[in-house]
């Protein structure tokens, strides 16, 4: 999978069905899950805004959220630009 930043992030969670919620703080933005979670899994997502370039750890994270949201590897990188 290709590095990413704020940027590709959304776009990729906005084509995968997510909808923008407030923003939290000064600088997170809170997307929220189209699929419905289990138990014990958030059903939003928050997004660290201005990151040109995400460093590996959050690039994994990110990823492993929306996985345990419902999504497939597959889909996922089918939505990513």
């Amino acid at each position: 999978m290709k590095s990413y930043g704020t940027r590709e992030l959304i776009a990729l969670l906005t084509s995968l069905g997510y909808k923008k919620g407030k923003q939290i703080a000064s600088r997170h933005l809170k997307y929220h899950s189209p699929r419905k979670t289990s138990q014990g899994i958030y059903p939003f997502i928050l997004v660290i805004q201005g990151r040109r370039e995400y460093d590996p750890y959050w690039q994994r994270e990110y990823i492993k959220q929306i996985k345990k949201q419902g999504f497939t590897q597959e889909e996922i990188e089918e939505h990513f630009d």
